[in-house]
Protein backbone atom coordinates (compact mmCIF):
# COMPACT_ATOMS: atom_id res chain seq x y z
CA UNK A 1 0.00 0.00 0.00
CA UNK A 2 1.48 3.20 -1.04
CA UNK A 3 2.41 6.14 1.82
CA UNK A 4 -0.41 8.48 3.04
CA UNK A 5 0.33 12.00 2.53
CA UNK A 6 -1.60 14.19 4.46
CA UNK A 7 -0.77 16.98 2.58
CA UNK A 8 -1.56 16.30 -0.48
CA UNK A 9 -5.09 17.65 -0.05
CA UNK A 10 -3.96 20.79 1.52
CA UNK A 11 -2.23 20.76 -1.74
CA UNK A 12 -4.73 20.33 -4.11
CA UNK A 13 -6.65 23.55 -2.45
CA UNK A 14 -3.79 25.63 -2.48
CA UNK A 15 -3.37 25.38 -6.03
CA UNK A 16 -6.87 26.01 -6.42
CA UNK A 17 -7.41 28.70 -4.88
CA UNK A 18 -3.99 30.71 -6.49
CA UNK A 19 -5.74 29.94 -9.76
CA UNK A 20 -8.42 31.96 -8.90
CA UNK A 21 -6.62 34.53 -7.10
CA UNK A 22 -5.37 36.11 -10.28
CA UNK A 23 -8.75 36.54 -12.28
CA UNK A 24 -11.80 39.50 -10.81
CA UNK A 25 -15.08 38.27 -9.52
CA UNK A 26 -17.34 37.98 -12.91
CA UNK A 27 -18.90 41.23 -13.56
CA UNK A 28 -22.52 42.05 -12.57
CA UNK A 29 -24.55 41.83 -15.57
CA UNK A 30 -26.00 45.07 -16.25
CA UNK A 31 -29.86 45.24 -15.94
CA UNK A 32 -32.51 44.69 -18.34
CA UNK A 33 -35.83 46.45 -18.42
CA UNK A 34 -37.77 44.03 -17.12
CA UNK A 35 -39.84 44.87 -13.74
CA UNK A 36 -42.16 47.60 -12.53
CA UNK A 37 -42.09 51.20 -14.13
CA UNK A 38 -44.04 54.28 -13.48
CA UNK A 39 -43.56 57.46 -15.89
CA UNK A 40 -42.44 60.98 -14.34
CA UNK A 41 -45.11 62.52 -12.94
CA UNK A 42 -44.29 65.71 -14.39
CA UNK A 43 -44.94 63.75 -18.01
CA UNK A 44 -48.57 62.86 -17.43
CA UNK A 45 -50.82 63.77 -20.51
CA UNK A 46 -48.43 66.33 -21.04
CA UNK A 47 -49.83 68.88 -24.21
CA UNK A 48 -46.91 69.52 -26.60
CA UNK A 49 -47.46 71.25 -29.85
CA UNK A 50 -47.59 68.89 -32.65
CA UNK A 51 -46.23 69.88 -36.53
CA UNK A 52 -50.12 69.31 -37.65
CA UNK A 53 -51.07 69.22 -41.56
CA UNK A 54 -54.24 71.16 -42.14
CA UNK A 55 -56.52 67.85 -41.45
CA UNK A 56 -54.29 67.57 -38.24
CA UNK A 57 -55.22 71.07 -37.01
CA UNK A 58 -58.84 70.11 -37.46
CA UNK A 59 -59.01 67.15 -35.52
CA UNK A 60 -57.42 68.75 -32.50
CA UNK A 61 -59.50 71.41 -32.72
CA UNK A 62 -63.01 68.98 -32.68
CA UNK A 63 -61.04 67.30 -29.68
CA UNK A 64 -60.77 70.55 -28.04
CA UNK A 65 -64.34 71.84 -28.43
CA UNK A 66 -65.80 68.29 -26.85
CA UNK A 67 -63.19 68.45 -23.98
CA UNK A 68 -63.79 72.13 -22.91
CA UNK A 69 -66.93 73.42 -24.73
CA UNK A 70 -69.23 70.81 -24.91
CA UNK A 71 -69.11 69.64 -21.13
CA UNK A 72 -67.40 66.35 -21.72
CA UNK A 73 -65.57 66.17 -18.37
CA UNK A 74 -64.58 62.61 -19.13
CA UNK A 75 -63.65 61.01 -22.50
CA UNK A 76 -65.96 58.82 -24.15
CA UNK A 77 -63.49 55.75 -23.62
CA UNK A 78 -63.91 56.27 -20.19
CA UNK A 79 -67.66 56.65 -20.47
CA UNK A 80 -68.03 53.19 -22.66
CA UNK A 81 -64.97 51.36 -20.81
CA UNK A 82 -62.73 51.02 -23.99
CA UNK A 83 -59.50 50.16 -23.98
CA UNK A 84 -56.82 52.66 -23.67
CA UNK A 85 -54.60 52.34 -26.58
CA UNK A 86 -51.50 53.12 -27.74
CA UNK A 87 -49.44 55.49 -27.23
CA UNK A 88 -51.87 56.66 -24.01
CA UNK A 89 -51.08 52.61 -22.82
CA UNK A 90 -47.53 54.41 -22.04
CA UNK A 91 -47.65 57.56 -21.09
CA UNK A 92 -50.32 58.11 -18.13
CA UNK A 93 -50.12 57.41 -14.23
CA UNK A 94 -50.54 54.18 -14.09
CA UNK A 95 -47.66 51.35 -13.14
CA UNK A 96 -46.44 49.30 -16.36
CA UNK A 97 -44.73 45.89 -16.20
CA UNK A 98 -42.23 44.98 -18.76
CA UNK A 99 -40.99 41.50 -19.16
CA UNK A 100 -38.34 40.02 -21.48
CA UNK A 101 -38.62 36.84 -22.66
CA UNK A 102 -37.01 35.22 -25.58
CA UNK A 103 -38.69 36.61 -28.84
CA UNK A 104 -40.82 38.56 -27.09
CA UNK A 105 -40.94 41.45 -24.71
CA UNK A 106 -44.90 42.19 -23.12
CA UNK A 107 -45.70 44.80 -21.61
CA UNK A 108 -48.94 44.98 -19.45
CA UNK A 109 -50.89 48.24 -18.03
CA UNK A 110 -52.54 48.76 -14.86
CA UNK A 111 -54.81 51.21 -16.82
CA UNK A 112 -55.32 48.58 -19.96
CA UNK A 113 -56.63 45.14 -20.20
CA UNK A 114 -55.30 44.86 -23.21
CA UNK A 115 -51.42 43.16 -22.86
CA UNK A 116 -49.14 44.34 -26.09
CA UNK A 117 -46.50 42.21 -27.18
CA UNK A 118 -43.58 43.05 -29.28
CA UNK A 119 -42.56 40.48 -31.39
CA UNK A 120 -38.87 40.12 -31.56
CA UNK A 121 -38.43 37.51 -34.37
CA UNK A 122 -39.67 39.24 -37.09
CA UNK A 123 -38.50 41.77 -39.54
CA UNK A 124 -42.03 42.59 -40.86
CA UNK A 125 -45.90 43.21 -39.97
CA UNK A 126 -47.80 40.01 -39.94
CA UNK A 127 -50.42 40.83 -43.29
CA UNK A 128 -53.97 40.20 -42.37
CA UNK A 129 -54.36 40.91 -39.08
CA UNK A 130 -57.06 43.05 -37.73
CA UNK A 131 -56.78 47.08 -36.85
CA UNK A 132 -56.17 46.95 -33.27
CA UNK A 133 -56.11 49.08 -30.17
CA UNK A 134 -52.47 48.84 -29.36
CA UNK A 135 -51.14 48.21 -33.20
CA UNK A 136 -48.94 45.76 -34.26
CA UNK A 137 -45.27 45.81 -32.64
CA UNK A 138 -42.04 44.06 -33.79
CA UNK A 139 -38.79 45.27 -32.38
CA UNK A 140 -34.94 44.27 -32.03
CA UNK A 141 -31.92 44.71 -29.38
CA UNK A 142 -29.21 46.67 -30.77
CA UNK A 143 -26.45 47.55 -28.87
CA UNK A 144 -24.82 45.74 -25.96
CA UNK A 145 -24.56 46.70 -22.12
CA UNK A 146 -25.34 50.39 -20.56
CA UNK A 147 -25.53 51.09 -25.23
CA UNK A 148 -28.30 47.99 -24.92
CA UNK A 149 -31.42 49.55 -26.90
CA UNK A 150 -34.96 48.09 -27.56
CA UNK A 151 -36.05 49.41 -31.37
CA UNK A 152 -40.18 49.00 -31.50
CA UNK A 153 -41.98 49.56 -35.19
CA UNK A 154 -46.12 49.74 -34.64
CA UNK A 155 -48.62 50.03 -37.14
CA UNK A 156 -51.98 48.89 -37.66
CA UNK A 157 -54.38 51.15 -35.14
CA UNK A 158 -57.51 50.75 -35.59
CA UNK A 159 -59.58 54.37 -35.67
CA UNK A 160 -61.38 53.95 -32.83
CA UNK A 161 -60.03 56.85 -31.05
CA UNK A 162 -59.95 60.23 -31.78
CA UNK A 163 -57.21 60.41 -34.44
CA UNK A 164 -55.23 63.41 -32.06
CA UNK A 165 -54.98 63.70 -28.55
CA UNK A 166 -52.39 65.34 -25.60
CA UNK A 167 -50.22 62.17 -25.31
CA UNK A 168 -49.71 61.50 -29.37
CA UNK A 169 -51.10 59.96 -32.59
CA UNK A 170 -53.32 56.70 -32.85
CA UNK A 171 -54.93 56.43 -36.39
CA UNK A 172 -54.77 54.08 -39.37
CA UNK A 173 -52.10 55.63 -40.75
CA UNK A 174 -49.94 56.48 -37.76
CA UNK A 175 -46.32 54.79 -37.85
CA UNK A 176 -44.62 55.04 -34.59
CA UNK A 177 -41.29 54.11 -33.29
CA UNK A 178 -39.88 53.68 -30.11
CA UNK A 179 -36.53 53.67 -28.44
CA UNK A 180 -36.23 52.48 -25.30
CA UNK A 181 -33.16 52.56 -22.98
CA UNK A 182 -31.61 52.67 -19.90
CA UNK A 183 -29.74 56.13 -18.08
CA UNK A 184 -29.20 53.90 -15.23
CA UNK A 185 -30.24 50.97 -13.51
CA UNK A 186 -33.63 52.33 -12.27
CA UNK A 187 -34.21 55.10 -14.83
CA UNK A 188 -35.93 54.09 -18.19
CA UNK A 189 -36.37 56.40 -21.13
CA UNK A 190 -38.78 55.68 -23.89
CA UNK A 191 -38.47 57.82 -27.32
CA UNK A 192 -41.52 58.27 -29.01
CA UNK A 193 -41.57 58.52 -33.22
CA UNK A 194 -44.54 59.40 -35.10
CA UNK A 195 -44.98 59.28 -38.79
CA UNK A 196 -48.60 60.17 -39.89
CA UNK A 197 -49.01 61.35 -43.56
CA UNK A 198 -52.69 62.93 -42.95
CA UNK A 199 -51.98 64.28 -39.44
CA UNK A 200 -48.61 65.59 -39.34
CA UNK A 201 -46.61 67.77 -41.32
CA UNK A 202 -43.34 65.85 -40.57
CA UNK A 203 -42.39 63.56 -38.26
CA UNK A 204 -42.85 64.68 -34.09
CA UNK A 205 -40.58 63.24 -31.25
CA UNK A 206 -41.95 62.82 -27.79
CA UNK A 207 -39.55 61.72 -25.14
CA UNK A 208 -40.76 59.62 -21.57
CA UNK A 209 -38.90 58.86 -18.70
CA UNK A 210 -39.79 55.96 -16.32
CA UNK A 211 -38.42 55.36 -12.58
CA UNK A 212 -38.09 51.87 -11.86
CA UNK A 213 -40.37 50.45 -8.79
CA UNK A 214 -39.55 48.41 -5.80
CA UNK A 215 -38.99 44.84 -7.00
CA UNK A 216 -42.03 43.62 -5.12
CA UNK A 217 -43.99 45.93 -6.68
CA UNK A 218 -47.27 44.15 -8.25
CA UNK A 219 -49.89 45.78 -10.84
CA UNK A 220 -53.27 46.72 -9.09
CA UNK A 221 -56.23 45.69 -10.18
CA UNK A 222 -58.11 48.26 -12.23
CA UNK A 223 -61.69 48.14 -13.00
CA UNK A 224 -63.64 50.34 -15.31
CA UNK A 225 -66.90 50.87 -14.07
CA UNK A 226 -68.82 54.38 -14.97
CA UNK A 227 -72.03 53.81 -13.13
CA UNK A 228 -69.87 53.39 -9.78
CA UNK A 229 -70.46 55.16 -6.69
CA UNK A 230 -68.04 58.75 -6.75
CA UNK A 231 -66.81 57.70 -10.41
CA UNK A 232 -70.53 58.44 -12.48
CA UNK A 233 -70.61 62.15 -10.59
CA UNK A 234 -67.01 63.62 -12.06
CA UNK A 235 -69.68 63.30 -15.79
CA UNK A 236 -72.85 64.31 -14.23
CA UNK A 237 -73.43 67.36 -16.22
CA UNK A 238 -71.38 65.34 -19.67
CA UNK A 239 -75.23 65.96 -21.67
CA UNK A 240 -74.07 62.29 -23.19
CA UNK A 241 -73.45 60.83 -20.32
CA UNK A 242 -76.24 57.69 -19.14
CA UNK A 243 -77.28 57.87 -15.64
CA UNK A 244 -76.17 55.35 -13.35
CA UNK A 245 -79.22 52.78 -12.78
CA UNK A 246 -80.97 53.44 -9.70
Amino acid sequence: MPPFRPCLAAALAAVALSAGAGHAAPAKAAPGITGMWLLNASEYDRDEKMPFTAKGAEANEVRRKAVEESLQVISNTNKKCLPIGMPVFMTNEFALEIIESAGRVTMLSENSSLPRSIYLNETAHTKGVEPSWNGHSIGRWEGQGAKRMLVVDTTNFNDRLMPVFRSGLHSPTTHLTERFRLIDANTLEGVMTFEDPVYLAKPWVSTHTYKRLPAKAELWEYACEPDAAGWSERFAGDPDAKKPPQ
